[in-house]
């Protein structure tokens, strides 16, 4: 029985995967949702109530069509809060990647008939509506999906990780991969949640949090390019979840 808090889950332009990690994964966050009400969601059942209103609304996906941004806007004025999930959501995220490239072109290379499309770039919920936080990755943490749903149970500001995951690696004990096997590692710029879970096992972060506020890109492209990396490479790994935000400014890395 839930406690009469509304929930909306909505899902635009992605995999489906991170309400899949809503539902599935972790046992301590499906008891969680299960203290909710869940008024809409297509992935659990057909109808429900799509117009709200809602205590939260959960937005899957970037923005690739008018349609989306329209009913967005509308999802945005019927609750009370609104969180992205997600990288798509939240930065863009793979759909964002054709941000790179004309619109168009990007079209031709997928759709043999064009005139059945009606794409715009792809955009994070933010570029359209105010949210109240995001909960961040590829698919999302569950800390962070715990953390939102347990704040608006007990009425509460929801606290997210704001730091790199750099800091990660210390908690972790891990051996920074950027120092010590000068691996082009994307975690000083990159936001906390994942646990490190990529460099804890060797592996260089490749960005899949989306950026840290006030990370310092240039930077972190100009030790890139000290590396021996070509400038193209270096604006590929920071383009490779969605078209460089404020933090990874387009400026500070294009080839």
């Amino acid at each position: 029985m839930g406690t009469g808090k509304r929930i909306g889950i909505f899902k635009y332009s992605s995999c489906a995967g991170c309400q899949f990690q809503l539902f599935y994964f972790q046992h301590y966050v499906l008891e969680t949702i299960q203290a909710v009400d869940i008024v809409y969601c297509k992935m659990l059942q057909s109808g429900g109530e799509e117009d709200g209103p809602f205590d939260l609304a959960l937005i899957e996906g970037a923005i690739t069509e008018q349609w989306q941004a329209d009913q967005l806007k509308r999802i945005r004025e019927r609750s009370e809060l609104l969180a992205p999930i997600g990288s798509c959501a939240v930065c863009g995220g793979v759909p964002a990647i054709k941000n790179t490239a004309h619109e168009l072109d990007a079209q031709r290379r997928v759709y043999e008939d064009i005139s059945v499309v009606h794409s715009l770039k792809a955009h994070p919920v933010d570029h359209y509506v105010r949210v109240d936080g995001y909960v961040r990755g590829c698919p999302p943490g569950v800390r962070d999906l715990a953390e939102l749903v347990k704040s608006l149970l007990l009425n509460k500001t929801p606290r997210f990780l704001d730091y790199s995951v750099c800091v990660e690696c210390k908690l972790e004990g891990a051996i920074c991969v950027l120092v010590a096997y000068q691996e082009p590692c994307m975690g000083p710029v990159t936001s906390a949640g994942c646990g490190a879970l990529c460099p804890s096992r060797g592996r260089a972060c490749y960005g899949c949090w989306g950026p840290m506020k006030d990370a310092n890109a240039k930077a972190l492209a100009d030790r890139f390019e000290r590396m021996g990396l070509g400038r193209e490479d270096i604006y590929r790994r920071f383009t490779e979840f969605g078209e460089p935000t404020v933090e990874w400014k387009p400026g500070q890395v294009k080839p």
